[in-house]
């Protein structure tokens, strides 16, 4: 980020909100000033300047900067209005007749999931969420394969600030049992949502992954009551779920 490559102040803010949004934690001024090649006045600066358009807020302890709501909103309202966002539904719907079940297309927005598309199932057994809705991570299938497949250092620090709400008999609330299931997620590349948010509701999610193959976008989910999707049956979804997810990835990269 140099002063001769971006002159207009928005474009240099705007800027500044990439590398934040980049970095796998929430840095520090000191860090931000390394990184954008920065005086620390100025970027001190833009940084009020962020704060007051509730673009960017800083942590409790006062030193760290993380995106604010403003800025997911708008991330969230780009990809959901995009050109590949009728892409998107298309393939959701065509995973959703296949496998006969609802499907979620979701992202992390700090320790929540968000829903930033949904196909109902034509069954009349079923939960319905709206486009947008958000679910606590630590309890949802798609929550644990953001967790499990982010940096270590990274997953700590948002584990470490995070309540580990119950929500049913099957929510996990021990830091040691979530870490072992995130284990496993980690090894299996797929996890599962057992009645662990909503009792009588079973999910299973798989990640969509950048080009690289390392980095997680998004996730793809199929939910449906137990009765119809368990531990015993949910791995047979599984090759329509990662074909789906593929062909998610290119329209996200």
């Amino acid at each position: 980020m140099e002063d001769s490559t971006e002159s207009s102040p928005a474009l240099k803010a705007f800027t500044l909100l990439e590398t934040i949004a980049a970095m796998d934690h929430a840095p520090t001024l000191a860090e931000l000033t390394e990184t954008a090649n920065l005086p620390k006045p100025t970027l001190h600066r833009w940084l009020t300047m962020l704060e007051g358009a509730e673009l960017v807020r800083r942590l409790p302890d006062g030193r760290r900067y993380e995106l604010a709501a403003r800025a997911t909103a708008l991330a969230f309202a780009i990809l959901s209005n995009n050109p590949g966002s009728t892409q998107r539904h298309q393939i959701l719907q065509r995973v959703a007749r296949e496998l006969g079940e609802s499907c979620n297309l979701t992202v992390l927005q700090g320790s929540e999931v968000m829903y930033l598309d949904r196909v109902e199932a034509a069954a009349p057994l079923r939960v319905a969420f709206q486009k947008g809705s958000r679910v606590p991570a630590h309890c949802s299938a798609s929550g644990k394969i953001f967790l499990a497949m982010m940096p270590g250092a990274k997953r700590a620090r948002l584990l470490g600030g995070l309540s580990l709400e119950r929500h049913t008999a099957n929510t996990l609330t021990e830091p040691e049992a979530l870490d072992a299931e995130l284990g496993r997620v980690r090894r299996q590349g797929y996890a599962f949502d057992d009645e662990e948010y909503l009792s009588g509701l079973f999910c299973i999610a798989v990640p969509i992954l950048d080009r690289t193959g390392r980095d997680c976008l998004a996730a793809l989910a199929l939910q449906a009551p137990v009765v119809r999707l368990s531990r015993e049956n949910a791995a047979e979804r599984l090759p329509a779920l990662r074909s789906a997810a593929e062909a998610l990835a290119a329209t996200l990269t």
